[in-house]
């Protein structure tokens, strides 16, 4: 199968007409027919409905239009990064949680940015579990994580290095009055609603005792969403539907700005390290050019 059928089978579902894409891919008309007739051959499978009087995907072309789109752009990718390795090296590989992502993460870059351009470095999100695994595997070259003040990930291992990048306080929070004050009054209200985390996520299990039990001891709580993302929580506490635990640098310009008010006083929050593990090596990769960083002078939190 060559890839070329594929583009072929894009621009006549775009042209609308055989002789109109043709004429976009620079063939005959009868070279074009013949290449979609190959792509069909291939596939064991018409794409177009020859009995209709204008350009009509059979059920088979509209079921899988957009997969065959996928693939042939996930092909594309892979080519531009096999090349890109070929040219300059193997990329460094760091995975990071959602939370992270939005907090610490773009100022990291900018550090690596402005003192190692040359290095490579592809980054990767999901759930914190899943890059713990990624990283374990080996299937992540650097690890960005958050972790429970002196509860480090990995403890006495050979084969695995741990720098700590600083603490961020996850800071309870509401939305503003035009006064500048929190939307709930906390000495008053009995009822209190509540933006939480799953309780199967990292900062729902952290979160879990004491803070929120004590929340539940003082206030008849309203749970209005309950989600793993950080990004979620704030919105919805911009918003004014609730209160919701959040890290200090992804909330810093909003309390500056008065958009969220703290409630840490009243409610407390714990303080979490982040931390960057990585696997020693010996070359000069951009591994070890980027881990040489982190060990410098990296941005504070």
């Amino acid at each position: 199968m060559k890839t070329e059928w594929l583009e072929d089978f894009f621009a006549l579902i775009e042209a609308g007409t055989f002789s109109q894409a043709a004429e976009r891919r620079h063939v005959t008309q009868p070279a074009f027919s013949r290449r979609i007739r190959q792509l069909e051959e291939w596939l064991g499978a018409e794409l177009i409905d020859r009995t209709s009087s204008q350009l009509t995907l059979t059920p088979h072309a509209r079921t899988y239009e957009v997969p065959m789109r996928n693939w042939l752009a996930g092909l594309y990718a892979m080519r531009s990064r096999i090349r890109a390795d070929v040219e300059r090296g193997p990329r460094a590989i760091l995975t990071t949680q959602h939370t992270l992502t939005v907090s610490y993460l773009p100022q990291l870059l900018r550090y690596f940015r402005n003192r190692a351009p040359e290095a490579r470095l592809q980054v990767r999100t999901a759930d914190r579990i899943d890059c713990i695994h990624d990283f374990q595997r080996g299937e992540a070259d650097l690890l960005l994580c958050n972790e429970v003040v002196d509860s480090p990930l990995f403890l006495s291992q050979d084969d695995v290095e741990r720098v700590t990048l600083g603490t961020e306080q996850l800071i309870p929070v509401c939305a503003a009055d035009r006064l500048g004050r929190p939307i709930y009054d906390l000495d008053s209200e009995a009822r209190l609603p509540l933006i939480g985390y799953d309780d199967n996520s990292f900062l729902g299990k952290i979160l879990a005792a004491p803070y929120l039990l004590n929340l539940q001891r003082r206030y008849e709580i309203e749970l209005v969403c309950e989600t793993a993302f950080t990004i979620g929580i704030r919105e919805l506490s911009l918003a004014g539907l609730g209160v919701g635990w959040l890290p200090h640098g992804l909330i810093e310009e909003d309390l500056a700005a008065g958009k969220l008010v703290s409630l840490l006083e009243v409610l407390g929050g714990p303080k979490l390290v982040v931390a960057c593990y990585t696997h020693p090596q010996d070359d000069a990769s951009s591994v070890n050019q980027l881990w040489q960083l982190l060990n410098e002078r990296p941005p504070t939190l």
